[in-house]
């Protein structure tokens, strides 16, 4: 499948390519510099390369990357994803996009706390930015970076979707599958995604306290 990964290059983008190019995904990062998205696409095959692992990453602007592919994942930090997409919104079509945006503020005793747009969450946000042809699912919120990037380490997590068209949860239940022992666990509906991102903070906040990588498991 070819997937595109806007501001793909970020933390958590590092470790979604990593582990779709290693299950044999068409890669396509896109970021505002062309040159930019070039040489982390470089320094993502190098990674793979070292591994074994043969790769089709290929580095471009945003607005390209999310032409060419058929899942488009937001990775773009939260004050600018909406904007962001509304300034190329005449590239996407009827692609299925996944956003892991979560909004979050910083006090001054260095914790995060959930800051929701007035739309009630990120993933509502964006959805009002996109084309009503684009099919959104809200997903990935709470894996940590560091631990997704180490492609041969299976994550035993669980991946909470929401979103509003049941094809495309099906489709990113797939990918995510694709990534070894990770579950998918589906919500509902998109307006759903707020209580997904407001645990978001608290999983931050325990990482930062306990040193830890913390994620989601239900049992």
């Amino acid at each position: 499948m070819k997937i595109a990964l806007l501001g793909g290059t970020g933390d958590i983008a590092e470790g979604l390519v990593l582990r779709w190019s290693k299950a044999g995904h068409e890669i396509f990062i896109g970021s505002r510099s062309d040159e930019k998205a070039k040489g982390i696409a470089s320094e993502y095959i190098e990674k793979l390369n070292d591994l074994g692992i043969e790769s089709k990453i290929h580095g471009m602007p945003n607005a390209d990357a999310a032409k060419a592919a058929e899942v488009v994942i937001i990775s773009i930090p939260p004050e600018y994803a909406a904007a962001t997409i509304s300034q190329i919104k005449d590239s996407f079509t009827d692609q299925i996009v996944v956003t892991p945006v979560v909004s979050m503020e910083r006090h001054e005793d260095k914790s995060f706390v959930y800051n929701p747009p007035p739309h009630g969450s990120s993933a509502l946000e964006i959805k009002e930015a996109l084309p009503e042809t684009a099919r959104l699912v809200s997903a990935y919120h709470n894996l940590p970076a560091k631990e997704l990037s180490k492609v041969e380490e299976e994550l035993d997590y669980d991946v909470v979707i929401c979103g509003d068209d049941e094809e495309a949860k099906e489709v990113v239940k797939k990918l995510t599958e694709d990534m070894p022992n990770m579950r998918v666990l589906d919500a509902g509906p998109l307006k759903l995604s707020s209580m997904i991102e407001a645990i978001t903070p608290l999983i931050v906040n325990l990482n930062v306290r306990h040193k830890h990588h913390f994620s989601i498991k239900f049992t």
